[in-house]
């Protein structure tokens, strides 16, 4: 099955720890007078401060987070430690990733014992007062670097256990990698991840493969000897059910777009390819997607086909499944992490800066004399970024509703390749956060900025830009250098996630 960012949860297990005196007394253990003072009476404030604790944590829970049922333990003044008490909160370890304490003077030496016992990720509640610092400083002594997220406010909980959930995330993506060769990386594309072993021992992120020519096999449908390089074997092949989806898919944009300059057959095309990558990732349990552009175009075979992927990508991503072309695997990831902590839907591109000097623009590939018109009268003109590549998407705006947009062409001559064009003219003014991962995994790039407009929806091919603001486009430019090309983009500001994130990941921050 597909299981998309949204449908990870982080498993949160309250623990409310208590102490309480079995006899009246009083001194630097015991404080209170009456009442307070009596056996028993210590149960029942407990109870007391731990339902405020378990009301306060589900009130600043997200959506993505699972808060389970609580578990209780304690001690006695005795100072007892019940082996019973690690037993029974080990048996659903498994099920959970975090791990919040209720603790106080007397109990607190509980919680570090858990963390040396199980090593699982811990936070401390911010009204446990003096216990948080007390319990971070005592872990992280005995071992250094544990997963221990002292907070001070619910706030910040809130927050951290996104980003935990985030982290969760990219442990779950799994990445359908669409090969003709055996390098990790495309002919277009040197610039994405060096070595997955390296990215999935860092993140957790696996891959899965499929050969290019046995997946354009299985567009068309099947025969009964089998696939030209399957021969015999049963392969997912195009259905009658699948070709039911293909035409309500087309009918739908059709009617919906605002402009079609593509032939009905070659949009069928085009969605077939997306109709079999999507059942690929399914069956292989994957989340993500990738293929080379280059090396599979010059098998010939797209042409002979008369389809793109470019489809596939846009209607991927406006369903937040990471997806990139060029075979950037760095570049899905980096889709999935902005998908992880904002839940919006991206779009990625060649990602490069637009010179302005001596009082014109230099001659970059892409923008045309008319975009360069329009740009020479912005007044933040010398710190002008663009984005372009043929996948945007309906969604970017709102996940939730299709905004308008027109579908072309890839191909000039043949008219194949369906792809769908967005005015990001309509956008102007809106922030956004780019992201991407450096070759080996070790830094992840952060940039901000605001929206000027866009260019190329009325043109054909590897087109549609988006050009935006920067705060500095030589510095954004020179740490862009340490990461690479594409970046993914999502609108709204989530450098603070990203942030927060990156910190967990033990990846260097570089913040343009």
């Amino acid at each position: 099955m597909i299981k998309k960012s949204s449908d990870i949860k982080l498993n949160v297990r309250p623990v409310c720890l208590g102490a309480e005196h079995l006899f009246y007394y009083e001194g630097p253990c015991r404080f209170g007078k009456g009442d307070a003072l009596k056996p028993g009476y210590d149960r029942l404030a407990n109870e007391q401060f731990h339902q405020v604790f378990l009301a306060d944590l589900a009130a600043c829970a997200s959506d993505g987070i699972n808060i389970l049922p609580p578990f209780r333990a304690g001690r006695t003044d005795d100072w007892d430690n019940k082996e019973e008490i690690w037993t029974a909160l080990a048996k659903d370890m498994h099920d959970t990733d975090l791990y919040i304490f209720y603790s106080s003077i007397a109990v607190d030496d509980l919680a570090v014992e858990f963390a040396t016992r199980f090593r699982k990720p811990v936070m401390v509640s911010p009204a446990s007062n003096f216990s948080v610092t007390t319990i971070a400083a005592a872990i992280l002594a005995k071992i250094p670097g544990y997963p221990v997220y002292p907070e001070c406010t619910w706030a910040g909980v809130s927050k951290t256990m996104d980003a935990l959930r985030a982290k969760k995330v990219l442990a779950n993506t799994r990445i359908l990698c669409a090969t003709r060769f055996g390098s990790p990386t495309s002919y277009s594309s040197i610039d994405s991840f060096n070595c997955y072993d390296a990215i999935t021992n860092r993140f957790g992120t696996r891959f899965r493969f499929v050969n290019i020519h046995e997946l354009i096999d299985q567009m068309s449908p099947a025969r009964p000897e089998g696939n030209h390089t399957t021969p015999g074997r049963r392969t997912p092949n195009l259905t009658e059910e699948d070709m039911k989806e293909v035409k309500r898919l087309a009918d739908e944009m059709q009617k919906d777009a605002k402009e079609v300059d593509v032939k009905r057959e070659y949009l069928e095309k085009s969605l077939i390819a997306y109709v079999t990558v999507k059942k690929n990732l399914d069956l292989k349990d994957c989340n993500g997607f990738s293929v080379p552009c280059p090396d599979t175009c010059s098998t010939r075979r797209l042409n002979e086909e008369k389809f793109t992927f470019c489809m596939t990508h846009s209607l991927l991503m406006e369903q937040c499944i990471p997806s990139a072309c060029e075979f950037d695997v760095d570049c899905v990831l980096s889709q999935q992490t902005l998908i992880a902590v904002s839940g919006m839907v991206p779009y990625i591109g060649n990602t490069s800066p637009l010179p302005f000097v001596d009082g014109r623009f230099m001659e970059m590939w892409g923008p045309t004399d008319e975009d360069r018109k329009r740009l020479l009268k912005d007044k933040n003109r010398e710190n002008i970024y663009y984005m372009q590549h043929s996948v945007p998407n309906r969604c970017m705006r709102n996940p939730e509703k299709k905004g308008a947009y027109a579908i072309r062409h890839f191909a000039y001559d043949q008219g194949f390749g369906a792809v769908l064009r967005y005015d990001f003219n309509q956008d102007a003014g809106q922030q956004i956060t780019l992201c991407r991962f450096s070759p080996d995994g070790s830094k992840m790039m952060i940039g901000s900025g605001d929206v000027i407009g866009g260019g190329a929806y009325e043109l054909n091919n590897c087109n549609t830009h988006i050009f935006f603001h920067v705060h500095n486009q030589e510095d954004f430019f020179k740490k862009q250098a340490l990461v690479g090309n594409h970046m993914a983009l999502v609108y709204g500001d989530f450098s603070k996630e990203l942030e927060r994130l990156g910190g967990m990941l033990g990846v260097e921050i570089i913040k343009a």
